[in-house]
């Protein structure tokens, strides 16, 4: 009996010596198991950022490429100051010290542009006709408003562009500017008429790119547009050569295809 029961207590000894490395090695691989898990997770995300960094910088370098696309649109709205200068005649004698007196005015405007060459583009630029009233300044500021005028402004310009990479990108360019009269209404001047006008308009502006096609523009024309007009004062016959050479200042969006 004694020597079953020290047998007995010997080989539960062996036993539990045998056990205990092995749940040591257990508690191991389940700190091992985490520990992996943990650097797992770290990579993956470590992987997702890195992946969303260069989906960021892709659209970045895309709006910095070379731009190769053909046509732009423009479109945007367009303010105007007229020069206000003209040289009357009234009676056929000269009328000393007069001007013309307007207002800024706005106007939608839409520039259509096709590339020729890498950097040199036609570019046409269309207006809805603004309606301005017209008074007198100088000497015949006195009078009341002169009459009121409907004209389309139209503009075809050769223009460079200096770069087609980046955000900013700078233009000039030059061409001819066409003033159709459509509609006069009489006011202090009676029988009011404007003729239509062709002058030289030079032009400097910016597209200013978000993306590859899509950005804000910024642009300034100025136009040599000279019409003449004709009336009557009382019976007496109105003659005036005008010098209106407008500024054009335009901004809207920019969309290249």
């Amino acid at each position: 009996m004694m020597y079953r029961a020290y047998s007995t207590a010997i080989l539960g000894s062996v036993f539990g010596l045998l056990a205990a490395p092995v749940a040591a090695h257990g508690l191991t691989s389940s700190k091992v198991d985490f520990s992996s898990t943990s650097e797992e997770g770290a990579t993956a995300a470590h992987v997702q950022a890195a992946a969303t960094l260069g989906t960021t910088d892709m659209g970045r370098v895309s709006a910095y490429q070379e731009d190769t696309t053909l046509w732009t649109i423009r479109a945007g709205v367009t303010f105007l100051r007229l020069a206000d200068k003209v040289d009357l005649n009234v009676g056929g004698a000269p009328y000393p010290g007069t001007a013309l007196s307007t207002k800024w005015h706005a106007t939608p405007t839409i520039q259509v542009g096709r590339f020729l060459t890498p950097h040199v583009a036609l570019n046409l630029t269309l207006g809805l006709p603004p309606t301005i009233d017209v008074y007198g300044g100088g000497s015949i500021a006195a009078l009341p408003k002169l009459g009121k005028v409907t004209y389309g402004p139209v503009a075809l310009t050769a223009q460079y562009h200096l770069v087609r990479s980046g955000v900013v990108r700078p233009y000039v360019g030059a061409g001819a500017a066409y003033m159709i009269v459509f509609k006069t209404k009489d006011g202090a001047f009676q029988n009011l008429r404007v003729t239509n006008d062709l002058g030289p308009i030079f032009e400097a502006g910016t597209d200013i790119m978000f993306r590859k096609d899509v950005g804000v523009f910024l642009d300034a024309k100025k136009a040599l547009l000279r019409p003449r007009t004709t009336g009557s004062f009382f019976g007496a016959p109105v003659e005036g050569k005008t010098r209106l050479d407008p500024w054009a200042l335009s901004a809207g969006v920019a969309y290249h295809f």
